[in-house]
This record gives C-alpha cells, structure tokens and sequence, in this order.
C-alpha cells in the first residue's frame, strides 16, 4: 500500500508550468513613454507619473533627446552630447517663464 501511494505520488508530480518570464511577450524598443507634468520622466507604458506643474529651464533639454529603451532594458533619457551641453547651460527665460 506504501508503495502504491508512493508511486501514484511519483506519477503525478511530473509536469512543470514555465517561468514567469517565458510567458511574457516581447517588450517593443520604442515603447517608452513621456509623462509627467512637463513631460521630463521617461517611464513604461501604463506607468503615467503625476508630477509638480512647474517649468525649469532644463527641461527644454529634452528635447534634444530620446525616451527610449536603455541598455539594460528600463526605459530612460538617451544621453547625448547635445542634451549633456543644454543641461550644463540652459537657455534663458524671459519674465513669463517663456525660453528667450
């Protein structure tokens, strides 16, 4: 009778679900969104971030780049040389808060 139970047990034990991972469909490169207020946060799809309405001279920069998938998979600002120089020295505003 142990053995029966035992093997019945064996028997049964058999199948294995896949990994989490395996089941998810395959991320798109440029699926990265812009959000946020003032649209400076690079996030994932779905992943809409309130932020302060307020606008800073840098984040006119964001312009000159991209939100995109990094390296490393996350979504994010691409550095580029142009972004690097405008963040170093952002324009100007005028009294209205208008770049000059």
């Amino acid at each position: 009778m142990k053995y029966a139970l035992l093997i019945v047990l064996l028997a049964c034990g058999g199948s294995k679900s896949k990994p989490a991972d395996e089941t998810k469909p395959p991320v798109a490169a440029n699926d990265c969104i812009k959000t946020g207020c003032s649209a400076t946060v690079c996030a994932e799809p779905g992943k809409d971030v309130m932020t302060t309405c307020e606008f800073k001279p840098e984040y006119a920069c964001y312009s000159y780049t991209a939100c995109e998938r990094q390296g490393d998979g996350s979504c994010g600002w691409t550095q580029t040389p142009a972004l690097t120089a405008c963040l170093a020295n952002p324009p100007k505003q005028d009294a209205g808060g208008n770049p000059e």
